[in-house]
């Protein structure tokens, strides 16, 4: 004998529970999320020399715009033992973030360039020039400045 099936009395809700397509949408979302959190993390490293590299390229740019604006000359004090910067410009000491486990410095001028490295911008808008390398492990991030424009870009 079969039963008949069961009425519902109107107004009365589902019972409560997932359904198998919602159950099959979060375990999606789940697996996309397990993929990308290691892309996401094993990038900071990166994301952060950047971002130290563009800090010291926006000093090095007001150095410049200063230079030429003021007529007077403008300096980058560099110390990679000490692991700070400062300009001519300010007395504040600027650290070198913790990301930032190397420093390289190479310039055009003759003789040994030993620390602290410093780069001039001139009045007429030129710079004494030189090359700036932020590392951290295999990574790095140059800035360079060019010694007759005094134009200052980073390169990955």
């Amino acid at each position: 004998m079969q039963r008949p099936p069961v009425q519902k009395p109107p107004g009365c809700a589902a019972a409560p529970g997932f359904t198998l397509v919602e159950l099959l949408v979060v375990l999606g979302i789940i697996g996309l999320a397990m993929i990308a959190v290691p892309n996401i993390v094993s990038a900071l490293p990166r994301v952060r020399l950047h971002a130290a590299a563009d800090d010291m390229v926006a000093a090095l740019r007001g150095l410049h715009e200063q230079a030429m604006r003021r007529q007077d000359p403008t300096e980058l004090i560099l110390d990679p033992v000490a692991r700070v910067y400062r300009t001519s410009a300010g007395s504040e000491t600027h650290a070198l973030p913790q990301v930032v486990s190397a420093v390289g410095f190479t310039t055009i001028a003759i003789g040994p360039a030993d620390p602290p490295f410093r780069i001039r911008f001139f009045a007429d808008g030129s710079a004494s020039g030189g090359t700036i390398r932020l590392r951290h492990g295999n990574l790095s991030a140059s800035i360079v400045v060019d010694w007759l424009t005094g134009r200052v870009e980073r390169h990955d």
